[in-house]
């Protein structure tokens, strides 16, 4: 396991974190190493999970739910295996399923329910479909593909911020300024198609040019985080009801689907 340094003294830090974990699949290290290291001294991470066959079944959501106590435990094993971590590293951490009580409403749906309901400052989570949630929810999420636990540095020390110089952008820089602190590095970078974009030497806000014709911007994006060995990659994402340059909530569900590195979604009110 990497050696990650917390973050309970540090600006950027979270007091109510909701971790949404598969209940089938291997063990989420990287959120965990995250988690612990976004976490306050004294912060609650409330660690949840859904039944793998309710994705496809709400029946089986609620059915999960009515199980006699400790009938559900293969459903939680993955959830308690991180709760009992993060305990084990000084974090107050609780395990359980995720509230599915409207067979009408999908797991998208009982996920904003639950950060709602919880007041949770971040949502952290391994799955891409999750990312879109920073649209209707008051708190960021952060995306972290599974294969990602050994190639970035965390807390992050190279945060990359994808700009359309919008309020929305202007809000996903703050934050990331707010969790970058004093020791990690951040970069500004507005993304272009156009090859006579201009590049400020020495600014730490750049302009990037995708590299070929046919690239889209999710793929500019991620070229150029790449290329500057980001550890984080941050978005802002624009009220639907409001127009912007980039339409950044399509966007963010692009970058989501093809990033390979730890992406973090903020919603504009933040």
């Amino acid at each position: 396991m990497s050696t990650v340094a917390s973050m309970s003294d540090a600006p950027g830090r979270y007091h109510c974190l909701l971790a949404v974990v598969r209940s089938a699949g291997g063990y989420p290290a990287l959120l965990v190493d995250y988690a612990y290291a976004w976490a306050a001294s004294d912060a609650l991470v409330h660690v949840m999970t859904l039944p793998e066959a309710a994705h496809a079944d709400a029946a089986a959501a609620r059915d999960a739910h009515a199980r006699p106590d400790g009938a559900c435990g293969p459903d939680l094993a993955t959830a308690n295996a991180v709760r009992d971590s993060l305990l084990a590293r000084g974090l107050n951490s609780t395990a359980a399923l995720l509230p599915y009580a409207n067979a009408d409403k999908g797991f998208t749906s009982a996920v904003a329910d639950a950060a709602i309901s919880l007041g949770a400052d971040v949502v952290l989570t391994c799955y891409p479909g999750l990312a879109h949630l920073a649209h209707v929810l008051p708190c960021s999420v952060l995306y972290l593909p599974a294969d990602g636990s050994r190639r970035f540095r965390i807390p992050p020390r190279r945060i990359f911020v994808a700009s359309d110089e919008s309020a929305s952008a202007r809000g996903a820089f703050g934050e990331a300024r707010r969790l970058a602190g004093e020791d990690a590095q951040l970069r500004e970078a507005c993304v272009s198609f156009e090859p006579a974009t201009p590049v400020v030497p020495g600014s730490a806000t750049i302009m990037l040019a995708a590299t070929h014709h046919g690239d889209t911007l999710a793929h500019a994006i991620l070229q150029a985080a790449r290329e500057w060995r980001a550890d984080l990659l941050v978005l802002g994402t624009h009220d639907p009801a409001r127009q912007a340059r980039w339409r950044f909530g399509s966007v963010a569900s692009a970058v989501t689907l093809l990033t390979d590195m730890p992406l973090l979604v903020v919603p504009q009110k933040c």
